[in-house]
């Protein structure tokens, strides 16, 4: 059994191997390899205890991403519009700058959401790390988080 401990190293030791894969498969498209990245490692976090301690963990999340890849180039399509580019258009510059005019995808977040995103989508793999433990949560707690904030906005955009 994989314990929880181990769970936070192993998404430090694979985060970019996994990404750059994603990335590539992604045809070089940032938020999609981000998003499914993200998703390779809540699928990990919520199905490590049920891992066989022999599975081979490199071999297994390469296999969740080509799954997750699937699922996702299945589900898009070259006229949909990413949720990132779209968060990324409405969420506040952390460095103060004025918010970009848009719509108001975030409306339906409650403020602690909403600071959740705006520290996600401010910072890379390293500071998400850091940006995790200021908020008294570990990095897949942290994913699982930003996971059901994602599928909240999915849900209530128009």
């Amino acid at each position: 059994m994989i314990t929880s401990e181990n769970c936070e190293k192993i998404i430090g030791e694979y985060y970019r191997e996994i990404y750059n894969y994603c990335f590539a498969k992604l045809r070089y498209d940032h938020h999609a390899a981000e998003d499914c990245t993200q998703d390779v490692f809540v699928t990990f976090f919520s199905k490590h205890e049920k891992l066989d301690p022999t599975v081979n963990i490199r071999i297994w999340l390469y296999r969740t991403a080509d799954n997750i890849i699937k699922t996702y180039l299945r589900k898009t399509d070259s006229n949909t519009v990413s949720l990132d580019d779209t968060l990324a258009q409405t969420i506040p510059d952390p460095k103060g700058n004025e918010m970009e005019e848009g719509p108001q995808l975030l409306d339906c977040l409650t403020d602690e959401e909403r600071r959740l995103v705006q520290i996600y989508y401010s910072s890379d793999f390293g500071d998400k790390k850091k940006a995790a433990a200021e908020l008294g949560m570990t990095l897949p707690a942290l994913y699982q988080r930003i996971h059901k904030i994602k599928k909240k906005l999915k849900s209530s955009d128009p």
